[in-house]
């Protein structure tokens, strides 16, 4: 069986800890890294029904959306409010993992899935500049250049959009002179050695330098690796919070909303704002998107779907020309365990028998009733 540590490294590929909001809490909640995974159920919040779930299931490992713990804790009190989940929690030997507004953000996380369900082609995040980048430019002798750019896009290196193994190169010739206490790959201590290297350049997100940088010494057969690092300017990645795109072909606004409400189960919507009739380019945010009005606009979006709106959010985009279809947030997140569940399954490190093992909680989660 995996640890929870082994589940959590797979967990932080798919969505980085550091591209969390800085209020949020995200990670390891509760438990311990090193225990063996029984079984995993994937929620979007903990209650006692989950737990339940779990104990049924024989699961002692829960991940969700929602994090347990947003504020630190002045007490543990099982005989207030909420207390029976603590209980039952710390006497069962759980341990909770939650990733929220970094699944939200990430690549390949909450929006980027809700972008393909809803058939999105072209897609970009609302939000910008959520990553910074840098510019790696590393001289390799020739017969070391397929070794050392296998290393760094191994290590994460070389992604432009959803184009991966972006480099440059360009020959040229080296030289340098080793020096007493040096052990040179080439050439000979006191003598000035000329050699034909290539000069590497791609790009890397700034959180992943320490892994790539890593990756790049280990690979390059010099003793002393002559490498560069600049900061990129412009905003550039796949991380971020919503996701704008365009539909295969323009549709009836009233065709597109039916296709909306099947894939959310037929769950209720409200739609709002601009009238239209047709409709080709469209974005999407999980959970609270109303801030984003503007920014869904300016991104070329005719009509923005998210939750929690209000009544100002409605005749702000009447003004401004865009129209808000709400889907329930617990609606809109909830889709986003699938994407979860089928990133675990994929990963070589779990066995199909551990795959076999991996749950959504079928626990209800709606929070309210429509009268």
């Amino acid at each position: 069986m995996p640890t929870v540590k082994e589940i959590a490294t797979i967990l932080e590929k798919l969505a980085p800890l550091e591209l969390a909001e800085k209020w949020d809490n995200v990670g390891l909640q509760v438990g311990r890294f090193d225990r063996e995974v029984s079984g995993l159920v994937l929620a979007l919040d903990l209650t006692t029904a989950v737990l339940k779930e779990a104990q049924q299931l024989e699961a002692n490992l829960i991940v969700t959306h929602h994090p347990l713990i947003f504020k630190p804790l002045n007490y543990l009190r099982f005989d207030r409010p909420g207390g029976e989940v603590w209980e039952q929690l710390l006497t069962g030997n759980f341990s909770i993992y939650t990733l929220h507004t970094n699944f939200d953000r990430s690549a390949d996380g909450l929006n980027q899935y809700l972008a393909e369900q809803l058939k999105l082609e072209k897609t970009a995040p609302v939000e910008e500049g959520v990553e910074e980048y840098l510019k790696l430019v590393v001289f390799v002798p020739e017969e070391a250049i397929d070794q050392v750019f296998t290393a760094l896009t191994n290590a994460g290196a070389g992604w432009v959009g959803k184009y991966s193994h972006c480099t440059f190169r360009m020959a040229g010739v080296g030289t340098f002179l080793p020096r007493e206490g040096t052990t040179p790959y080439l050439g000979e201590q006191g003598v000035v050695e000329y050699v034909n290297e290539i000069r590497l350049e791609t790009i890397i997100p700034a959180r992943n330098k320490k892994r790539v940088i890593g990756a790049l010494l280990a690979a390059h057969p010099y003793e002393e690796v002559a490498y560069d690092l600049y900061p990129v300017a412009q905003a550039t990645g796949r991380a971020g919070l919503g996701r704008v795109g365009a539909l295969p072909m323009e549709m009836c606004f009233e065709k597109f909303l039916a296709e909306v409400k099947n894939l959310f189960n037929g769950q209720p919507l409200r739609w709002g704002g601009y009238q239209r009739d047709r409709v080709k380019k469209v974005a999407v945010l999980g959970g609270s998107g109303g801030k984003f009005i503007h920014q869904a606009k300016q991104k070329g979006a005719e009509l923005l779907i998210t939750s929690d709106l209000g009544y100002h959010d409605f005749l702000l985009a009447e003004q401004i020309g865009l129209t808000l279809v709400e889907i329930g947030h617990h609606t809109m997140e909830a889709i986003g365990l699938q994407r979860i569940k089928e990133y675990l399954e994929q990963d070589p490190l779990l066995t199909k028998e551990f795959q076999q093992r991996i749950y959504i909680s079928q626990s209800k989660i709606k929070p309210y009733n429509l009268f």
